[in-house]
């Protein structure tokens, strides 16, 4: 992989990441229309998944330290938050471990990806269209968290957006729309930080190594993740997802005739 490569790559994989168009669908895409290394550099995965968790902790670093001051005191929604937070992990935790190896081999499948990208514009659209806020995110019940944790879990395949997935099952769960943001995002902390940390035995085997070029596209992650989150947070706000749906409807199609 080039330095250019992973620069194009590392923006791409930062603005998907948070914006709910699927990174692993566009960077499959990307990958195919750069002619890049496949799905298997695993140095250039950690490096950009390590970018968009480094964007998440710092955009979200006061809302995250209060919620375990507040679950250390008992005040506030930090316990009832923490708890969310590891229901909607589960099952992708789950999903991963079991079916690790099989999912690998998605990433090249350009068809499943067109769509799986199919599928996340019919649930933004819906989202959009049938969304009731009623709760926000630490009042939400153990219930909505497993449903949301269960759109993340899906969003495993490549092609369907995580962020859009977590948030559109938020939205039509009842979930307030920066809430429901809010809670996507810090859900993606334990799920993508724990997928870093499996990669740990492959780095002391040396299977795994980190070139410039890595490092280049997990700075450009980072940044373009960084500002990806702001973007998301008032478009959700300004009720713009049918804007989304439309766009992975168009990227799908043109997957399924590539």
């Amino acid at each position: 992989m080039s330095s250019l490569q992973a620069l194009i790559m590392g923006i791409v994989q930062g603005l998907t990441e948070f914006l709910p168009v699927s990174s692993s669908g566009h960077l499959a895409l990307a990958r195919a229309l750069l002619h890049a290394s496949p799905a298997e550099d695993v140095g250039f995965e950690v490096a950009a998944h390590a970018g968009t968790l480094i964007a998440v902790l710092i955009y979200y670093r006061s809302r995250i330290i209060s919620i375990f001051t507040e679950a250390f005191t008992g005040e506030g929604e930090g316990r009832k938050w923490i708890i969310y937070l590891i229901v909607g992990t589960i099952p992708a935790g789950i999903i991963g471990i079991l079916f690790e190896d099989s999912l690998a081999a998605l990433f090249n499948n350009i068809h499943l990806v067109g769509l799986a990208l199919l599928f996340t514009a019919v649930l933004l659209f819906t989202a959009e269209r049938f969304s009731k806020a009623k709760t926000t995110a630490g009042a939400m019940g153990v219930w909505r968290a497993l449903a949301i944790g269960i759109a993340q879990a899906v969003a495993i395949i490549p092609g369907v957006s995580r962020s859009g997935s977590t948030i559109g099952v938020g939205l039509l769960t009842g979930v307030q729309r920066k809430s429901a943001v809010d809670f996507a995002f810090i859900l993606s902390l334990p799920s993508v930080g724990g997928a870093i940390i499996l990669t740990i035995p492959e780095w002391f085997e040396g299977s795994v190594s980190f070139s410039s070029a890595h490092i280049i596209g997990g700075i450009a992650a980072f940044i373009s993740g960084y500002i990806a989150i702001a973007l998301m947070l008032k478009i959700v706000s300004s009720g713009k997802l049918t804007w989304f749906a439309l766009y992975c409807a168009v990227i799908g199609i043109l997957a399924l005739v590539l």
